[in-house]
């Protein structure tokens, strides 16, 4: 159970990283005007994003730190979620995507090792999509854990910092 609790907040802090690196506005082309930014679609999704994620191994807290070159993104992740009633379990990962508009695809990844103990050995992935705007990721999500298997029903919401 415990393993399970630590696989589902990997996915959750995987899912939250990757919407965060979010789009960029504007298109280019032959027009004589530039195309307008979306009032939802952010000029960049660089910096650091925080909020809550839930997925079938139950809730708990991401943060992302990324930086965006392009339609692309990568950075890093801290998921944080609960063992027992008075536990907590942190992981961290890596979070990569790519953004279309106000719409993201990301992968979050944490490997052995980026949990504590006793969960050190345990693995994550999750891929997932979502929309974003300057101020917050919404998203869904899915993947496994090596330690609790299959994540489902993922969930993230990420704000700004």
């Amino acid at each position: 159970m415990h393993r399970d609790r630590v696989a589902a907040l990997l996915a959750v802090a995987v899912g939250l990283m990757i919407p965060s690196l979010a789009c960029n506005g504007g298109s280019s082309g032959s027009s004589s005007s530039p195309s307008p930014t979306s009032p939802s679609t952010p000029s960049s999704t660089t910096g650091s994003w925080s909020g809550d994620a839930s997925d079938s191994s139950g809730p708990g807290t991401m943060t992302w730190q990324i930086t965006q070159a392009g339609s692309s993104f990568s950075g890093s992740l801290t998921i944080t979620g609960r063992t027992s009633a008075s536990a907590t379990v942190t992981g961290r990962g890596t979070v990569t995507g790519s953004v279309s508009g106000a719409t993201i695809q990301f992968s979050l990844s944490v490997l052995a090792g980026g949990f504590d103990s006793p969960y050190a050995s345990c693995t994550v992935t999750i891929s997932g999509s979502g929309s974003v705007s300057s101020t917050a990721i919404n998203g869904t999500y899915a993947g496994s854990s090596s330690c609790g298997g299959a994540i489902s029903s993922g969930q993230l919401t990420l704000n700004k910092q």
